[in-house]
């Protein structure tokens, strides 16, 4: 946290950083998270089309973005921590340890064990200013007070696979309620042991109080919310399944938080692959980046209608030009009139800029420090 900090202080720009503009203008702004596995940092695209970098070692080497109350958060997974971000500055302003110091180590119903720090994945405030905690090494949900101390767990292991953890992979707190999403993989292969599911837990009790079948395997990263709904209580989940292979259900899904009412999002089988990631623009406007099952994991930026009522639409593909693929699509973000893509080809990393309107690619950010990892529209 300290080095960020410094890094900020006393200059208009740090040290390290590095600007670089579009020439497109946008409607709004946007958080980078960019990454190599060695290496972490952010970015800033502002409403100009330019874009900021800041290299940062404080944010570990599998970093995750979350965006809820109080945030963005860098959840820094391989350390156990969660960072708050200004967006504006890109300063670290707050830190939480994401376990308990009594939690250690534990045994797995298929064998070996499991312990710290945890992996936190996602992460939001209540109204009180708890921090809750999506941690995909334990079976509960941790709960930090406001002063930043560990205030306990809900425990989720009823929700588990056979493997005896529920592997829990984003959080959201809208109301009254927190809602932890569950992935249920069979650690043995790595794949899903059944569908995911979103877990309702009453905020004041911190007990379970429902749930939600999602109807698709493998519910796969954060909950994006969709820009028709002020409330917040409907957002969007990937649901890739096995990567490797065309899964049944829902490929994603629309979900009313509050109603308990799942939209799916089309079937592996018409895509001919996993959605990765998927971005709300309206009700009929779905953005998914599809990831392929060949080795390679070739990956496809794709327009989606929920409804069917219209075909999708290719925006972008990597298999164009020759490239193998290896997920470099990563980082989708829809902005007003345009839609952000993240692309980590090898030796030439961007952040590509589309007309929604058209579906034409109408500009390009070069990221000169870390290829993008994620990328998360800001209010």
């Amino acid at each position: 946290m300290g080095a960020l900090l410094t890094l900020l202080g006393g200059c208009s720009e740090p040290a390290g950083a590095a600007r670089t503009c579009s020439g497109v203008a946008l409607d709004g702004s946007v958080l980078m998270l960019a990454g190599n596995l060695q290496a972490s940092g952010l970015g800033r695209i502002d409403a100009t089309g330019c874009m900021t970098e800041i290299p940062d070692i404080s944010l570990g080497a599998d970093p995750s973005l979350s965006l809820g109350r109080g945030g963005p958060f860098v959840c820094v997974r391989d350390e156990g921590l969660v960072r708050a971000v200004d967006p504006a500055t890109l300063a670290i302003t707050r830190m939480w340890v994401a376990f308990g110091a009594s939690e250690g180590t534990f045994e797995l119903a298929t064998g070996g064990t499991a312990k710290g720090p945890h992996n936190p994945h996602d992460a939001d405030l209540d109204a009180d200013g708890r921090l809750w905690v999506a941690r995909f090494e334990q079976p509960g949900v941790a709960v930090l007070e406001p002063d930043g101390s560990f205030g306990g767990v809900v425990d989720l292991s009823a929700f588990a696979d056979v493997d005896g953890l529920p592997e829990i992979e984003a959080i959201r707190v809208v109301g009254d309620h927190a809602y932890a999403v569950v992935e249920r993989l069979d650690r043995r292969t790595w794949k899903p042991a059944e569908d995911g599911a979103i877990v309702v837990i009453d905020v004041a009790s911190r007990s379970v109080v429902g749930s939600i079948d999602l109807g698709g395997k493998n519910p796969f990263g954060r909950m994006n919310v969709a820009p028709w709904d002020p409330s917040g209580k409907t957002v969007a989940l990937a649901m890739p399944g096995d990567f490797y292979a065309i899964d049944p259900g829902h490929a994603a899904a629309i979900v009313d938080l509050e109603a308990r009412e799942v939209q799916g999002i089309a079937e592996e089988s018409a895509l001919d692959g996993s959605i990765s990631e998927v971005a709300l623009a309206a009700p009929d406007e779905v953005y998914v980046i599809v990831a392929g099952t060949a080795l390679e994991n070739p990956t496809r930026l794709v327009r989606l209608d929920p409804s069917g009522k219209t075909a999708p639409r290719v925006l972008a593909d990597t298999r164009e030009g020759g490239r193998s693929g290896n997920f470099d699509y990563a980082g989708l973000a829809v902005v007003g009139r345009h839609v952000l893509l993240g692309d980590r080809a090898y030796g030439a990393p961007a952040i590509r800029i589309f007309e929604r309107a058209t579906g034409n690619e109408v500009g390009a950010l070069r990221p000169e420090r870390l290829p993008p990892l994620s990328l998360l529209p800001l209010p």
